[in-house]
């Protein structure tokens, strides 16, 4: 995991936490199946991994959508998986958007 998607966990999960104490990192972490310290090490930036099912357990947890999280990671899940085998084409045509700002070109 990344500095920068620690950081981002760690805002998130913070940001929760202001207005409901159920998001301290350890209930967090209890409900997506992991330790607390582990969970500390990832919104640190330490090497540390979550598998895709703690991934989208996390995400669900902070209201993201689980796609964002497990992009953030460099992995994508087997909907995504299974979709580019289905339609190649309109993925690389939708990566391509993306890549050059959303312009079409």
């Amino acid at each position: 995991m990344s500095k920068l998607f620690g950081d981002y966990i760690r805002a998130k999960r913070e940001s929760m936490r202001q207005h409901d104490p159920e998001y301290s990192i350890r209930r967090v972490a209890k409900r997506i199946g992991i330790h607390h310290s582990y969970l500390s090490k990832i919104e640190r930036g330490e090497p540390a991994s979550l598998c895709e099912k703690r991934i989208i357990a996390l995400a669900q947890e902070l209201g993201d959508d689980p796609e964002l999280l497990l992009a953030m990671n460099g992995k994508v899940s087997e909907a995504v998986r299974r979709a580019v085998f289905e339609d190649p084409e309109r993925v690389v045509s939708l990566l391509n958007q993306i890549k050059n700002g959303g312009n079409g070109q």
